[in-house]
């Protein structure tokens, strides 16, 4: 994890910047590495001292390192087990593509969500797969979500299996009941979800059907550094990447039978490792935001099972796909306006946030446009929902969308006993 002075080094806030570190203004690299970083040159003319330069910091080109030697450009990879990050090659605790398939771990899962549109409808989606194993069993879900943004209307479904459907690894394949996903593990996955007549959970017309083909628009984003973060004090670690910008493009089908044909931007997660989300602490918030700028930033934070807040940390990405991380429980502050009761379960959760991020100088205001986008089950109760975003970085306006994921506020089979 880069330390506090190299991320305020990173967002110019007057700290000199160590070796491999890029001094940025609010915006991205400078000016000198943003403009050689997307001008396209190949890297075997950089290699072979054919183009010149000013001698402006390092750059990532993919994951090698592009410098400036002598008035001339070198491009350096950084090899196995590194990634490039403002002009530096740093470790990296995830294979890809061989980490993009499933793992032997107690806890996995893969995570699709965005917002789409068909030039008359806005759609918000979800679809995701757990596979969870608990010390009776080993369980695999499927979760499908539509929110018809337009109508204010959400749509959702899940399953519970002891054993896939469809469940391999060259190439993977993911199936569980109504969710299927291919991944050729550079993020470009086609994701099916289907929530099928008279499994909504509402009640709600149906079957919904979800097609659609993820592209990704940066590298993907290794969260806590390197990809491995802490879970909570007593919840184990985590291996953890997320394609932040994608491409989404495909068809969604309503009850009715028509095809909408959608595109938008979407967000993936990918997360294993040993822990227990149903035990080993009471639950978590979990932000996205893409930003109309280009940036993306993802936040969570863990309570313990007196309601304690143990863990905070978060990611951000500029526009040229670096990252940094910060955690603590100084790391950032967040309140919500308002509550919104479920009918459906004893869950009260709260809605519409502020955050302030100190590292950049956030001040973010976090909307829900429809209250009861809540994912209610019987494994575990919680709450997914699109949101609208805006507020000012370093003072600059921003405008955004995203999701937000709140669990914990509503009882579960699964509660450890008070």
């Amino acid at each position: 994890m880069r330390s506090v002075a190299c991320v305020l080094a990173l967002l110019g806030c007057g700290v000199e910047a160590g070796p491999g570190d890029v001094s940025t203004d609010e915006s991205g690299p400078s000016d000198a590495a943003s403009e050689s970083a997307t001008d396209g040159e190949s890297a075997s003319e950089s290699d072979t001292g054919a183009s010149t330069c000013d001698g402006s910091e390092p750059w990532c080109d993919g994951e090698s390192v592009v410098a400036c030697v002598d008035g001339s450009r070198t491009t350096t990879p950084c090899g196995d087990g590194f990634f490039c990050n403002y002009g530096a090659c740093e470790i990296s605790d995830v294979d890809l593509p061989a980490d993009a398939g499933p793992h032997d771990y107690k806890s996995e899962w893969w995570y699709y969500t965005g917002h789409v549109g068909d030039g008359t409808t806005d759609y918000g989606f979800e679809v995701t797969i757990f596979n969870y194993r608990l010390s009776v069993f080993q369980g695999y879900m499927c979760h499908v979500a539509v929110l018809d943004a337009t109508a204010g209307r959400h749509y959702h479904t899940d399953e519970i299996i002891i054993l896939p459907a469809r469940w391999q690894s060259s190439p993977v394949v993911l199936g569980v009941g109504s969710c299927r996903f291919e991944l050729d593990g550079a993020g470009h996955d086609h994701i099916r979800g289907n929530i099928a007549l008279g499994r909504e959970r509402d009640g709600m017309g149906a079957p919904w059907n979800l097609d659609l083909v993820f592209d990704p628009l940066k590298r993907p984003a290794l969260h806590g550094g390197g990809g491995f973060i802490a879970m909570s004090d007593a919840g184990g670690t985590s291996w953890y990447y997320s394609y932040t910008r994608n491409d989404v493009r495909g068809t969604i089908t309503g009850p009715d039978g028509s095809d909408h044909e959608v595109e938008g931007l979407g967000w993936m997660d990918h997360q294993w490792g040993d822990f227990d989300v149903m035990t080993e602490f009471k639950g978590w918030d979990w932000w996205s935001v893409q930003l109309e700028d280009d940036y993306e930033l993802m936040l969570f934070q863990f309570r313990d099972w007196d309601d304690v807040l143990v863990t905070q940390a978060g990611t951000v990405i500029d526009p040229h796909g670096n990252q940094y991380t910060f955690e603590g429980l100084d790391a950032f502050s967040i309140a919500s306006r308002r509550s919104w009761a479920s009918p459906h379960t004893d869950g009260v959760y709260p809605l519409d946030w502020t955050i302030d991020i100190g590292p950049g100088n956030w001040a973010l205001d976090v909307r829900v446009g429809v209250d009861d986008q809540e994912m209610y089950n019987p494994a575990q109760n919680y709450w997914e929902g699109a949101t609208t975003v805006s507020g000012t970085r370093n003072g600059t306006p921003i405008a955004g969308v995203g999701y937000t994921e709140l669990t914990g506020y509503a009882s579960d089979l699964l509660d450890v006993p008070n």
